[in-house]
């Protein structure tokens, strides 16, 4: 099949990149997947660039109409503040200098603390070192987008899904529970807590990549209503069940020796009060809901098993 556009998936290795690519193909799209492996994706086309260098940039996007720059980086504050202002510009270069769309996948570090559910219209007022790259980032894609840069942002929740292994949830829960150990929680498991699935998430950026009517603006990806971590978990484990609950004290403990933990302490925040994700606009605009909740666990928890 002969595709209608020519799309490029930014960090089509990371997890969100290969749903995006999938989610390309069952649509009839032909993506070229941009990562520093080869993708073994069936279908897709594969190109080795490092995304922090502009010329490579440039060149994976010749002829492209579409880029979903969707790269993820090692969850530590200092990689973020040094690679991804570089990331971001070196894609918003090529993007103008081969007329291509940019999708940008963004999360709500840039918000911060937030008091009541999140909307697309919630201020950027970010709290913490990984929250104010984030605001740096859409600072640069805003002045690029007032020297012509075609750019639109989809936002995620928290995310989870079959192989997704840097998501918290699928770490303290959901692999436990493959294992047969407890499953854990951060901090306090009585507070709601959206969570965005990850073939949702790349399903919603073709979207934003394909429809004119969402060109241009900013929109929360479909992400199902929020459920407490004690709900989670208990869907998860097919029914109550015991769980433990990470405290803040030996988060901080362990923040001493491993960089993961302190990198999760600083968004702490997140944890101990209600974190809402409204994605209505979205799905009242384009007709797409957020796979139910207990449907994505049983899909991720059975993918626990057989790791892509």
């Amino acid at each position: 099949m002969t595709p209608q556009f020519r799309h490029v998936v930014l960090g089509g290795s990371c997890v969100i990149g290969r749903e995006t690519v999938r989610a390309l193909l069952d649509h009839g799209h032909v993506p070229m997947s941009v990562g520093r492996r080869p993708s073994d994706i069936d279908g897709a086309q594969s190109a080795i660039a490092d995304l922090r260098a502009p010329d490579q940039v440039v060149e994976v996007l010749r002829g492209a109409d579409v880029a979903y720059l969707v790269a993820g980086l090692p969850y530590d504050a200092r990689v973020w503040e040094r690679q991804w202002p570089l990331i971001v510009r070196a894609c918003i270069d090529a993007a103008l200098e081969n007329g291509t769309h940019l999708v940008y996948l963004d999360n709500v570090y840039a918000y911060g603390r937030v008091v009541g559910p999140m909307a697309e219209d919630t201020p950027v007022r970010p709290a913490r070192r990984k929250g104010r790259v984030r605001a740096h980032a859409l600072e640069m894609l805003e002045d690029a987008r007032l020297r012509g840069l075609a750019v639109t942002i989809g936002r995620s929740a928290d995310f989870y899904g079959p192989g997704a292994s840097t998501s918290v949830f699928n770490t303290f829960a959901l692999d436990r529970i493959a294992a047969g150990k407890k499953p854990s929680w951060l901090f306090n498991a009585d507070q709601p807590h959206s969570m965005s699935y990850t073939p949702d998430i790349g399903a919603g950026l073709i979207v934003l990549g394909t429809n004119d009517d969402a060109r241009g603006g900013t929109w929360h990806l479909p992400t199902a209503p929020a459920l407490s971590g004690r709900e989670y978990l208990a869907v998860a484990a097919g029914g109550p069940a015991p769980i433990g609950v990470m405290g803040i004290a030996a988060l901080r403990f362990g923040a001493l020796f491993s960089t993961p933990a302190r990198e999760t302490l600083e968004m702490a925040y997140q944890y101990t009060a209600p974190y809402q994700f409204d994605s209505r606009a979205f799905e009242n605009t384009f007709g797409v809901s957020a796979t139910p909740t207990a449907e994505g666990i049983t899909i991720a928890l059975a993918a626990c098993a057989r790791p892509d």
